[in-house]
């Protein structure tokens, strides 16, 4: 038996055995358990319980943004409330849907456009977006051309996503 620490992150613990594989994933004031042993995530759960108060929510549905969906052949990962939400967050959501949002001969240049008076809206959308690349990987290039210019956003970067419809708060 083999339990470990992730290097590449630090609130990911791993327990590996000949039979069985578990991992346990914390988030501020949230637990994942994962595993293919039933017997071993009880006792994980038991051993928590006798030294935290926790609640256990049952089956996963929805994390950081992650909507969770399970068959008896498959686990759906998608991020239709998060894609829901930013929309409506960016006053999109009546926009028509777009094949591409960006062509890929498109540049954006730094050096084009006046500054953004508050690029703070920008920057958090992007940041958005990024994150969205978890489940839409097709905007990928468009989300790379504009987090280019995060530390000085112009109205031309602006435009290419048509931020200026954004709410300012």
């Amino acid at each position: 038996r083999e339990s470990t620490q992730c290097i590449a992150d630090h609130s990911l613990f791993i327990h590996k055995s000949p039979d069985s594989f578990t991992t346990l994933l914390f988030y501020i004031d949230e637990l994942i358990i994962i595993g293919n042993n039933m017997n071993l995530i009880n006792k994980v759960k038991a051993t928590l319980q006798e030294n935290f108060h926790i609640k256990d929510l049952g089956s996963l549905k929805y994390f950081l943004g992650l909507e969770i969906t399970r068959s008896s052949s498959s686990i759906n990962i998608c991020q239709r409330k998060y894609s829901l939400d930013l929309l409506s967050t960016a006053r999109l959501l009546g926009c028509k849907p777009a094949s591409t949002p960006m062509t890929r001969d498109t540049k954006l240049k730094s050096n084009e456009g006046t500054p953004l008076q508050n690029p703070t809206t920008f920057r958090r959308l992007v940041g958005q977006l990024i994150y969205l690349l978890n489940t839409r990987p097709g905007i990928s290039y468009s989300v790379q051309q504009l987090s280019q210019h995060m530390s000085h956003p112009t109205n031309i970067q602006e435009a290419a996503y048509d931020f200026s419809q954004l709410h300012q708060s």
